[in-house]
Formats: structure tokens, C-alpha cells, sequence
């Protein structure tokens, strides 16, 4: 038989060592077998005649240390109490007792041989000094091969120039910091002040990812030192924020009601060291933690689409520690990570680690050790670091920016620091901190320590120390003393601007005729492959006769804009089929299982469309943010039910309702959200048309609830045409997908544009009561009103209301007495309270009533028996 060990040796090492890192964390994670094996390898490397070998001990013992060494690291700048005990280091455990013994290095030194407490403070020097590396057992042995290439056997030191660099960035980073209190004493400003070191790290991370190919960084971040990396890295002028800690200070015009000085965004080009250009952009954000996320990494890959080096784009996110361990959003976020739709060829996490979230302690704040355990998850490596070693965090950094561009996976900063004072600067920390309080207003600042120890080597003297703090000051004092500049108000939009969005018959039958063939070879599901013949038999014909349904409507609108080059985006849960089986945008081959999106013929513009994660949170902001990095695009997102986008309130409330007015920011991303009361339940009958009424304003958002497949199509084509950007919300239907009433004719395509009101086709003239409606429920009205002598007007857009057409319509009816607004939400929901004041300046001289179901705490009945029940009581009241 082999001899074991030989057979160790021809096996591949990596892989071994990959198995048995994971095993040391967790036994239950490899096979049996392999559970096993490592079971009888570590009892006999504890038996006595093992003690004269010691090359596989050895091997155990250095990857005790890359596995655990991170646990003696010393990253903790304000450590109280005593230090971790990690007896998976106990070198007993690995049948060694004679530190002087000597052995093999296993390559981990420069010599082959050497006494084991060498080896030890090697190992002690790499893993347990202010950096603690977590990197093993991810199964991946190549980046766990490339990291420990590039520390052992000794981790790299900067260079003299690079010292000084960073000095000049912790410079301006502290003065800057201190320059406020003194000027603006007592103000918020959320300092770095603890984690200055943030700021040389991230200059690293632009010169060693420009050296590798990156040209774009997209970052978010929280308020925590935001000002500084606002003005010390991306450029806005000190001046600019020194005005906007003026009690005088009113928001920029294109601002609109504008926001908090440490929300807002900026952009800059700046040149590396090797001359290349390379842009930056600090995205604007709430104060809701982590929201930002999904948005830069949304933005980050539209700005990648296109691009042959999806990797030059690079998203960076700085995170709290209490955020990162506490926000749900940080796992929906990093599940696009290798996400086909969504993936961005790696993120940078950077945690701004000061130890409390607010006033709540680590132990308060999460179960894990590490803030930053989640990223085992998902297979990135972790490097934990002390903010006061700024040499070796600005290593670290280039190192994680080296990880990412050779392995297109997210890579994790811990940086370790404290907050200098309280959550913001006139709150009291030590209430709830106070030994931690009582050890760091005892501490110098980082850059005086830095500074300190370079005039100690003997690379810069105290006088140049002093002449860094000196100048910056006086560019400071200038930079105070610049006026703020006025600007001229903007014109105001009209949001009823008209525009063309018919296409002639012989297109659209064109178009049809594109994406309805199949390519040679392709086998389609039978009933697909029907589907797509009745499909194109919609446009042939009498086109006068209304046989195009939503599906089909849908599919030339995105058709007619592909033409015209207009990008397309549709992502969702079951977007792709779509939840109600009515879009088929990609087919399968029955055979092959290969995708087929039979839209992608129509033009060299990209159409998209991806099946997302079961999440709302995290995908809609993702796609907010590529709508907001491609606005001349048209991207859509889908709630499988209208019911669910409640999941992404954080999303609309603080980005798609209100970011035109707090930061001039223009994203025309469309909600698809199914709407409809059929008898499905409480959870999938409502997108809530009440709630995005109620945070709609100054015309910056469209909501819409249209009643024809043609409506829809002038819709969103003139969404993708219109001369300005925002966000529209249609609510789409269920039933009436293939509702024959619904439908429409192919002169409804080729004629007109949309229509925001659509009076009542009957023509009513003489009626005395006027019925006011929206969606599908204008179909139910029309059922039951028979032969009756009352008209029914839709309100297709609810937002912007057009009161100035419906005006003009309802006037045509001169013998009107009631108005009436009928609706199948309750009464507390849909739009009624929202449009009721307009009604009652409208038509001061009129009855205006309501009709539909009553009050309620839940948005529909139960059951589908107690459904119709509801439907016939409130439809015989709206007609008695």
C-alpha cells in the first residue's frame, strides 16, 4: 500500500489545505470522510513519535495561524480587558514542546530550516500584528494562494514617498475636522475624527486600481465623515460646505427644499500618479443606513454595460459597524454579488468600525464576533486593521483593491478606530461609554502619531510636520472668507407636454413579424410557440378590430423604442415569464434549456430582462440607481404583486419621491406594480395607490392607472421620450391581461399619443350623474350601467392630475348635478382622498359624492365569496 504522506504530496496541497481550513471552523462543513482523515492526522501528530518529523506539523501550525492568527491581532486601537484566548494556537496542539527545535519552513521563510519560535514570530509578525487577515477557508485556493503570496514572509512596507503621502492626507483630514469645531463649535458634522485614516486608504485604493485598469469609482457612505471625504477626496470646495453651515444658507435653486449638507452628493475627474484620469462619485443618500447600497452598485453596473473591462467601473462602500451587522440590506445587496443581472465584477467594503452604533455597545449591537462576519457568506476575505497604523492601512487597501481586480470579488475593510465625540458633536458619549471615553480623550490624533514616527525615522522633520498643519489652515482661512454666489431660479416643466409616441400600421405589423419568428433550430413550448403566432395575427387583419392584448402591447412598445435606440431594462421576480404568464420576454429551449429574448433582434440598442432575487428592497434600489446612471434609457422595475412593493418603502419614500427635491437628482425609473381587486386576498390585490399619492409633489413623479394594452404602450413611450426625467408608477393589471372588453385595436397603436384623461366613449351628453373612475374598475361600471343615462370618465394619470382636461371634459355634460369618484379600494385607500379636494375646486357647483367599499384596516376581503359579496353591495349604491 502507498505510503499516506506521499499521497498527501502528489495530492494538490491547496485543496487539502482549503478542506482542512474549513474543517477547523467547522467540522460539519466537509464530507465524512474528510472529517475523518483530518481526525486521525491531528491525533497523530500528537503522538510521540511524531515529534522527530515535523513537516506536516509544521504545515498545520502555518495554517493555524492564517485560519486563527487574526483573533491575536492587535487591530483594536481602544482594546479593554483582556485578549482573546485562541487555544487553536497552542503549540502542544501540534506536538512541538522545544521551541529551539528545528524544522521545516514549509516555504513560509527564506531558509529551509529554522528553530520553530522563529517560524512562530514570522508567523506572529504576519497575522497577529495590526492587521488580522481572514481569508481561508472561502474554497478558493487560488485567492487564498495570491494573498499569501503577497504578505509572507513578511508583509510589505510602504515606501518613503508613500509614508509622506499619507501623511498629507491624514493632515487634512484632522485640520479640517478641527477647523470646524472651532469656526462652527457645537454643530453637527458627524467627524471622522478616530478614523482619519480613512482618507489616505482611499487614495490608495484610486492610484492601485488605476494602476490595474479601473478609470471609475462609485461611492456611498453614511453621514460618518462625509464632509471630509466630500472635500478631501472628491474635490467640493471647503468653501461650499463652510456656507452651508451658515444659518443663512438656503438650498441651491436646482436643489429644490435641498437637504442636509452631510447627505449630499458630488463628482470629480482628478489624475492618478501615473497621469491617467479617473472620475469619482460620492452618491447622495438618506439618512436610512445602508439605503444607498443597492443604488451605487445599480448605478456601478449601467455605467459598466457597454464596456468590454466591466471591472474599470468600481463601487465602494463604507459602512458603520453597527449598520452592517444590523440592516437587512447589506445581504440583499451582497446577494447580487454573482447575480448574471447584477453582478459588478467586485465591491470594496470599507467599515468605519468606532465600535458603538449611536449609544448601543458590540455586544448590544450583534451576536457575531466581527461586524463583519456576513461576508463569509458569500466567500470574501476580511482585513481587519487598526486605524492607528495608517501604514498598514493604506497596505491593506491596496491589497483589497489588488483582490478585487484579480478575482472580480467583493473584498471587506475593517477598519478599526473609535469616534472621537458622541454620535454627533453635541452629544455626551460617556453616559453609556465612559471607560471607552475616558481612554480616548487621553489619545493623540493619528496624524500626530504618524507625524511623530516619521520625524523619528528620520524621513521628515518637525519644522515640515509643523508647516503641513500651517499651510492647510491658511488655504482653510481663505476658503472661510469666499462669498456664496446666488443663483437664478430654474424654469418650471410641463408636465403635459405632449408627445408623439403613434407608430404606423406596416411598423408595428414589422415589428411583429421580427420578434414572432423563431430562430432555425429553436424548440419552443408548444403552447409559446402558439402564442407567438396569434401574437403576430394581432397586427394582421381589420384594424379597426381589438384584438391586441397587454402582452402583445407591451412587447411593441419596447419594440418601437429599441428602434429609436433606446436601451431597455425589466428586472423583477418572474419578469422575465412574468407573474400572470402574459410577457414571455425570454423563451426556452425545450431541448437545450437555453434563453431566447425574441426582442433582441429589433435593434443594436440592448434589451434586458432578468428574473430577480426574491427581494424589493435591495433590487429596486439597484435599478433606481441604474435609471438614475442611464436616464435615456427605459428601466422597469416589477413587484410580482403590486402588494409587495410595500418591502421597498425606504426606497421611494427617500430616493424615487423625494431625491429630485432634495438633490436635483433625475431617475425615470418605472414601477410595474399588479393592481386589482379580484378576490385574491389582502396581499394581492393593492399596490397601494393611496401611499404614492401621498408622497407625490411638485410634479416630480407620475402615477398612473391605465385601462388599455394601447394606453400602456403611448405610456411608456412617452416616459422614455419625454425632454425631462422622472420616476413613473403604473398600475398594472391582473384580470384584464386577456379581459376581450380591455382590449385594443391596432389603430389605437398607429393613432394619437396618451391620453391622461379619456372621456366616456358612450357619449352621455345628457347625464345627470357622472361617474369619475380609475383602472380596471371602469370596466365593472360600465358593465352595470346597461342602458342608464350616466356617464363614466377615467382618470388614467392620477399624478400630475390634468385638471385642466378633466375640466374640459366634464363640461361637455351640462346637465350634470353629481359627481361622483368610484373607486374598488376602500374608502381610507386608492386615490378618493386625494383627488377630492381637486373635485371640490373643480366643480364647486356639483354633488360630489364617493362610491365603492367603506373603511377599512386591511386592503381586501379574504375570501373570494366575501369579495363579490362587497363588489355587488357597493356597485347597486354607486347606481340606486
Amino acid at each position: 500500500m502507498d505510503d499516506p504522506i506521499s499521497y498527501v504530496n502528489l495530492s494538490s496541497m491547496q485543496y487539502i489545505d482549503t478542506l482542512y481550513a474549513a474543517y477547523l471552523q467547522d467540522s460539519n462543513s466537509v464530507d465524512v470522510s474528510w472529517q475523518r482523515f483530518f481526525e486521525g492526522m491531528q491525533f497523530a501528530e500528537k503522538l510521540p513519535q511524531a515529534a522527530g518529523g515535523g513537516e506536516l506539523r509544521v504545515a498545520r501550525l502555518i495554517d493555524a495561524y492564517r485560519i486563527f492568527g487574526h483573533k491575536l491581532a492587535k487591530i483594536n486601537p481602544i482594546a479593554i480587558g483582556s485578549q482573546l484566548d485562541v487555544p487553536e494556537l497552542t503549540i502542544e496542539n501540534f506536538g512541538f514542546t522545544n521551541l529551539d527545535e528545528v524544522v521545516p519552513t514549509c516555504g513560509l521563510l527564506n531558509q529551509a530550516k529554522a528553530p520553530i519560535k522563529d517560524l512562530i514570530s514570522a508567523l506572529e509578525a504576519i497575522y497577529c500584528g495590526t492587521i488580522g487577515f481572514e481569508y481561508m477557508g472561502l474554497q478558493n485556493p487560488e485567492l487564498e494562494a495570491f494573498i499569501q503570496a503577497q504578505i509572507e514572509p513578511q508583509i510589505p512596507s510602504l515606501t518613503k514617498e508613500e509614508r509622506r503621502e499619507a501623511l498629507v492626507h491624514l493632515n487634512r483630514s484632522e485640520v479640517f475636522e478641527s477647523f470646524i469645531q472651532m469656526k462652527f463649535p457645537g454643530q453637527k458634522r458627524f467627524s471622522l475624527e478616530g478614523g482619519e485614516t480613512l482618507i489616505p486608504m482611499l487614495f490608495e485604493i484610486f492610484e492601485t486600481a488605476g494602476e490595474l485598469g479601473v478609470r471609475d469609482a462609485l461611492l456611498g457612505m453614511a453621514h460618518r465623515g462625509r464632509l471630509n471625504v466630500l472635500t478631501n477626496v472628491l474635490g467640493k470646495p471647503y468653501s461650499a460646505i463652510f456656507h452651508e453651515f451658515s444659518a443663512g444658507h438656503f438650498p441651491k435653486t436646482w436643489e429644490g427644499s435641498g437637504d442636509v449638507k452631510y447627505h449630499k452628493g458630488y463628482k470629480r475627474k482628478v489624475k492618478l500618479r501615473g497621469g491617467e484620469e479617473f472620475s469619482l462619485e460620492l452618491a447622495a443618500n438618506p439618512s436610512h443606513l445602508e439605503a444607498v447600497d443597492p443604488v451605487v452598485l445599480g448605478a456601478t453596473r449601467a455605467r459598466q454595460n457597454g464596456r468590454s473591462q466591466k471591472n474599470s467601473v468600481l463601487p465602494i462602500l463604507l459602512h458603520g459597524d453597527a449598520a452592517i451587522a444590523g440592516q437587512g440590506i447589506i445581504y440583499e445587496t451582497l446577494q447580487f454579488c454573482r447575480l448574471k443581472g447584477y453582478e459588478t465584477a467586485g465591491t470594496l467594503h470599507i467599515v468605519i468600525n468606532n465600535q458603538v452604533g449611536f449609544t448601543a455597545s458590540n455586544e448590544e449591537a450583534r451576536s457575531n464576533l466581527y461586524c463583519t462576519d456576513i461576508a463569509k457568506a458569500f466567500g470574501a476575505p476580511v482585513f481587519h486593521v487598526n486605524g492607528e497604523d495608517p501604514e498598514s492601512a493604506v497596505y491593506v487597501a491596496k491589497l483589497a483593491a489588488q483582490v478585487r481586480q484579480k478575482f472580480g470579488c467583493d473584498v471587506f475593510i475593517d477598519l478599526s478606530c473609535y469616534r472621537k465625540y458622541g454620535h454627533n458633536e453635541s452629544d455626551e458619549p460617556s453616559f453609556t461609554q465612559p471607560r471607552e471615553y475616558k481612554l480616548i480623550r487621553s489619545r493623540a490624533n493619528v496624524r500626530d502619531l504618524f507625524g511623530k514616527k516619521l520625524v523619528e525615522a528620520g524621513e521628515l522633520s518637525d519644522v515640515e510636520v509643523k508647516a503641513l498643519v500651517d499651510d492647510f489652515k491658511r488655504e482653510l482661512e481663505t476658503e472661510l472668507a469666499i462669498p456664496e454666489k446666488q443663483e437664478e431660479s430654474s424654469a418650471p416643466i410641463d408636465p403635459f407636454v405632449s408627445v408623439e409616441t403613434a407608430q404606423p400600421a406596416d411598423q408595428l405589423k414589422k415589428f411583429a413579424e421580427q420578434f414572432c419568428s423563431m430562430p432555425e433550430g429553436f424548440h419552443p413550448h408548444p403552447k409559446l410557440e402558439k402564442l407567438f403566432e396569434q401574437r403576430l395575427q394581432m397586427v394582421s387583419g381589420n384594424p379597426d378590430e381589438k384584438r391586441i392584448d397587454w402582452g402583445m402591447g407591451e412587447y411593441l412598445a419596447y419594440a418601437t423604442l429599441l428602434q429609436e435606440n433606446i436601451s431597455i431594462r425589466i428586472s423583477g421576480q418572474d419578469s422575465r415569464r412574468g407573474t400572470f404568464s402574459h410577457r414571455h420576454a425570454a423563451l426556452i429551449d425545450q431541448e437545450s434549456g437555453q434563453a431566447y429574448l425574441p426582442l433582441e433582434k429589433i435593434s443594436n440598442a440592448t434589451f434586458e430582462v432578468h428574473n430577480s432575487p426574491l427581494s424589493e428592497y435591495g433590487v429596486m434600489g439597484f435599478e433606481y440607481g441604474f435609471s438614475l446612471e442611464k436616464p435615456d434609457g427605459l428601466t422597469i422595475w416589477e413587484a410580482q404583486f403590486g402588494d409587495f412593493v410595500n418591502g421597498a418603502q425606504i426606497i421611494i419614500d427617500q430616493f424615487i419621491a423625494s431625491a429630485e427635491r432634495k438633490w436635483g437628482q433625475f431617475a425615470p425609473l418605472v414601477l410595474f406594480l399588479p393592481h386589482g381587486y379580484e378576490g385574491q386576498g389582502p396581499e394581492h390585490s393593492s399596490g397601494r395607490i393611496e401611499r404614492f399619492l401621498q408622497v407625490a409633489g411638485n410634479d416630480s413623479i407620475f402615477i398612473c392607472n391605465v385601462t388599455s394594452p394601447a394606453q400602456e404602450f403611448h405610456l411608456l413611450c412617452r416616459h422614455a421620450k419625454l425632454p425631462f426625467k422622472r420616476p413613473l408608477v403604473i398600475f398594472t393589471p391582473k384580470a384584464l391581461l386577456r379581459f376581450a372588453p380591455s382590449l385594443s385595436s391596432v389603430h389605437d397603436f398607429s393613432q394619437g399619443t396618451f391620453e391622461e384623461i379619456l372621456d366616456d366613449p358612450a357619449q352621455k351628453t345628457t347625464a345627470k350623474k357622472l361617474l369619475l373612475c380609475s383602472g380596471k374598475v371602469y370596466y365593472d361600471l360600465v358593465e352595470k350601467r346597461g342602458d342608464q343615462d350616466i356617464a363614466i370618465v377615467r382618470v388614467e394619470q392620477l399624478y400630475p392630475l390634468h385638471t385642466e382636461k378633466l375640466k374640459k371634459i366634464v363640461d361637455k355634460y351640462a346637465q350634470i348635478e353629481e359627481v361622483m369618484w368610484v373607486q374598488e379600494e376602500h374608502e381610507n385607500m386608492g386615490a378618493w382622498e386625494f383627488v377630492r379636494p381637486h373635485f371640490m375646486a373643480l366643480f364647486p357647483e356639483k354633488k360630489l359624492s364617493y362610491g365603492g367599499r367603506g373603511r377599512s384596516s386591511v386592503t381586501s376581503a379574504g375570501t373570494i365569496a366575501l369579495h363579490k359579496k362587497e363588489q355587488a353591495e357597493w356597485l347597486e349604491k354607486v347606481f340606486s
